[in-house]
């Protein structure tokens, strides 16, 4: 029941905040340039595919790129919010001296940690599918294409942002605010770096895919924004491009050609459990 409690009373003080409705203010403001953007650059695109030999296929080409940019973009936004909104979940409450009245009620210290994480992961989920959506809504509306696996798409982006989220708890739990957020954002940002150095090398070395796989393993992030990428790509042109023997215009830092493995999707869920845990643990011994 306490857990409940806390869940919404989470729920609603993040809408009682100016951050979450001043980031819904720009994110409205931003699909609106969004999509005077799509119609100027789509009209463009039909008029140059006219005198193409296949027009069809430019026209998906640019659908599918400007899908890829347009989710990634919902990837970036979300991980924003995510550590905006979160970081100081359990410090900011200590640092303003709430908790010494709310410990002293029948609440269990773990009902508060858990109960706050479920709140929060209620709002992200629901704004990064509401963001996902519109994006690809408005791509549907001017140009007629839907990814064949969206919903697949969409899963890797809440599970990230679960994973980022997990993370904050823990670093709330742990460190001031400011350690939190900065720890949180150079996590975030620096996770991409992997992908770019494998891109610059033509053949990756050992080290540099074990360095890679302990950066997906810290922070596993970027991995499934990869994975989203691999679902937004339609199998029939994944299966083109190896016929013709360019599948790899689709490996870059921003795509994937191939799935998340398993093996890492299953860390990325225990990841997600784990760490709040450990957060629920150090803040039971923390002194209020």
């Amino acid at each position: 029941m306490g857990l409940l409690l806390i869940t919404r009373f989470t729920i609603q003080e993040a809408f009682h905040r100016w951050l979450l409705f001043a980031m819904l203010l720009l994110n409205i403001l931003l699909l609106g340039v969004f999509a005077l953007l799509l119609n100027a650059a789509y009209t463009s695109v039909v008029a140059n595919s006219a005198r193409q030999v296949d027009p069809q296929l430019d026209l998906l080409r640019f659908s599918m790129a400007i899908s890829i940019l347009s989710v990634w973009a919902v990837y970036l936004l979300s991980g924003a919010l995510t550590i905006v909104l979160t970081v100081g979940m359990t410090s900011g409450e200590i640092e303003a001296g709430t908790f010494a009245m709310i410990v002293s009620k029948p609440l269990r210290r773990m009902e508060i940690i858990i109960g706050k994480w479920l709140g929060y992961g209620v709002i992200l989920s629901i704004y990064t599918a509401m963001l996902f959506f519109t994006f690809l809504g408005l791509i549907y509306w001017r140009t007629g294409y839907w990814p064949e696996q969206a919903l697949p798409a969409l899963g890797m982006i809440e599970l990230s942002m679960l994973v980022l989220l997990a993370l904050t708890t823990l670093g709330s739990a742990w460190f001031p605010t400011l350690v939190n957020g900065a720890i949180a954002i150079m996590l975030f940002i620096g996770a991409p770096l992997a992908s770019f150095v494998q891109l610059i090398s033509p053949t990756p070395s050992a080290t540099t895919q074990n360095i890679t796989t302990i950066i997906n393993l810290i922070i596993p992030t970027d991995a499934l924004w990869h994975g989203a990428s691999y679902y937004l790509i339609p199998p029939y042109i994944l299966t083109l491009a190896q016929q013709q023997g360019s599948s790899e215009l689709f490996s870059t830092p921003f795509t994937s050609i191939q799935p998340l493995p398993p093996a890492l999707l299953s860390w990325a869920i225990l990841y997600c459990i784990v760490l709040p845990l450990i957060g629920t643990w150090r803040f039971q011994r923390r002194d209020l």
